[in-house]
């Protein structure tokens, strides 16, 4: 597979990839690139309002440059699947690390339930003043 024009150009040792903002965050590109770190010298920039270029030069000069931007583009997608899906499972994921915690030390469920009645106690009080 090729692409090219702005998404993927490429040269001797080297690949530039032109990435939507709007797609791709940057903590997902920064993650991708640093699954890279030992293939590739990486350097990112700015390019436009939501476009960032990566430019990728080849540690191993035998290695196509295709298969080395096609690869990032896979980890840029590995990424983004991983970052939507721990702010989607955030929650549970919580509600799982305090059941645990709560069955390892059942003092501190009480506590955390008396910390929160006290919050709500107070949010009730700064209502009613503003009443």
């Amino acid at each position: 597979m090729q692409l090219s024009g702005k998404i993927l150009k490429k040269g001797n040792g080297w690949v530039k990839l032109t990435i939507d903002q709007k797609i791709y965050s940057l903590s997902t590109i920064y993650s991708a690139g640093y699954v890279f770190l030992d293939r590739a010298y990486i350097y990112i920039d700015k390019e436009k309002k939501d476009k960032i270029t990566i430019w990728l030069f080849s540690k191993d000069k035998k290695e196509p440059m295709d298969t080395l931007g096609m690869q990032f583009c896979n980890e840029l997608l590995n990424y983004a699947h991983y970052f939507t899906s721990l702010k989607a499972n955030a929650n549970a994921v919580k509600i799982l690390m305090q059941r645990a915690l709560f069955s390892a030390a059942p003092s501190l469920a009480n506590e955390a339930a008396t910390n929160e009645i006290e919050q709500l106690i107070g949010a009730l009080d700064k209502r009613q003043k503003k009443q």
